[in-house]
């Protein structure tokens, strides 16, 4: 009995199985021409900041209308010496564990680099990935409250405790907040120098200045 069209029927099975494979292989790493300089990066870690422009972008969505070289690289028209350390600084966060140092956000010799890198950010909407702030707890039980970080920063407390936002891993100062109150009962919102008040509460250096602080009573929400 010839089996050969069985046997060529399950190759082409194969075939088509690898070539699948490697299809939505290629399509978790995108190639980048950033400037003019080849790069490569997970779509992932484009996408890592939610509700940003870059996330949005590079979703999948949009790869048809995105401009794109003669080799078919995604192009970005931006200096590589900008786009990279942001990128790099997102693999980092990836990797991100409890117990090391908290990635720090990149920093530029140059002053007019430094703005240039601030600019490109805020056009992207990657601030609060590139330049994160947190909550934390400083007085209060800690099981008494949920805290969430972005893109939705809050916090819900069943008990009188103190709360600052902080900066995490850069030096760039906050200069404003806002802050949509739940149902609340009692709550004391202000500026706090670093080292003076946030200093007695918790060990640990705080960088960025000013911080502010917000003080909320039993069943409060931030």
């Amino acid at each position: 009995m010839d089996n050969t069209p069985k046997k060529r029927q399950r190759s082409d099975s194969q075939e088509e199985h690898e070539r699948h494979r490697a299809y939505s292989t290629c399509e978790k790493v995108l190639h980048l021409n950033v400037g003019g300089t080849f790069t490569a990066v997970l779509r992932r870690t484009l996408t890592s900041v939610e509700g940003s422009l870059l996330a949005s972008r590079f979703s999948g969505r949009w790869d048809d209308s995105i401009e794109k070289d003669r080799d078919g690289n995604f192009f970005i028209d931006q200096p590589i010496e900008l786009f990279l350390p942001m990128i790099n600084y997102l693999r980092a966060k990836a990797c991100e564990t409890a117990l090391a140092p908290p990635v720090t956000s990149p920093e530029f010799e140059s002053e007019e680099k430094r703005r240039d890198f601030i600019r490109m950010v805020e056009y992207y909407g990657m601030t609060s990935g590139i330049f994160p702030t947190v909550m934390e707890m400083c007085r209060g039980e800690p099981e008494s409250a949920e805290i969430c970080g972005h893109p939705n920063l809050s916090v819900v407390s069943r008990e009188w405790a103190t709360f600052t936002l902080e900066t995490r891993g850069h030096k760039r100062p906050i200069t404003s907040f806002s802050v949509v109150l739940g149902k609340v009962e009692r709550a004391q919102i202000g500026w706090v120098r670093p080292g003076h008040f946030v200093k007695k509460l918790r060990p640990g250096d705080h960088k960025g200045a000013p911080s502010y602080v917000v003080r909320i009573g039993e069943n409060d929400g931030l």
